[in-house]
């Protein structure tokens, strides 16, 4: 008996720099570019950050397909198309080459403030704003969080975090296997993306 293949999901790349609603115009910035969106092209780019209900499920292009329709979108799928086409979402399977892939040609940039565990749940750390965390990370993610920005690909990012985890002996794969850790940071990463905690990007990606 085989168990079903990760279904494939839709990640944002890119980071909103600049919004003209009334003259229907949203700015994204991917590396060093800055990509205009249309109203209707930015709902469904920043409705690939996760979902609106925040229930936490693999946030697949039907899923952002049925959300969409609910605000009146019903060209979704060929606009996402479209956005995947200029490279502005990315499509990956966690634990999958689909996933290596994605790893391999964008970064994990932090857009809020790691803060840190407490002494009442020590294996619990927060990211967000002070007083106002936005997701509570296991302490691998955590590293990810606070580190992945300086490697040059979110894959070496989790290369690196692995290799540190094994040199001080944690023989968790979730924390030492490279593949491991980022297979769990794909299928939970709208929870960082929904609230903007990070972004993914291009810039410096070797």
């Amino acid at each position: 008996m085989t168990s079903d293949p990760p279904p494939l999901q839709v990640y944002p790349i890119g980071q909103l720099i600049r919004v003209r609603a009334a003259d229907d115009e949203f700015h994204v910035r991917v590396g060093a570019q800055l990509r205009r969106l249309s109203a209707t092209d930015f709902s469904v780019w920043a409705m690939a950050h996760g979902p609106a209900d925040h229930v936490p499920r693999p946030w697949t292009g039907d899923e952002l397909a049925a959300q969409a329709r609910t605000v009146g979108v019903t060209d979704a799928p060929q606009r996402l198309a479209a956005l995947h086409e200029s490279g502005l979402v990315g499509f990956a399977a966690p634990g999958t080459e689909s996933g290596l892939a994605l790893a391999q040609r964008v970064r994990m940039v932090p857009l809020v403030l790691g803060l840190g565990n407490s002494a009442a749940n020590p294996d619990a750390y927060s990211v967000g704003l002070p007083g106002r965390p936005l997701a509570v990370l296991s302490a691998a993610a955590y590293d990810l969080f606070e580190w992945a920005t300086m490697e040059t690909s979110l894959w070496r990012a989790c290369q690196g975090a692995a290799a540190t985890a094994a040199r001080v002996g944690i023989e968790d794969p979730l924390a030492s296997d490279p593949e491991a850790v980022l297979a769990s940071l794909l299928a939970d990463l709208h929870r960082l993306l929904t609230p903007n905690a990070v972004c993914l990007d291009t810039w410096a990606v070797s």
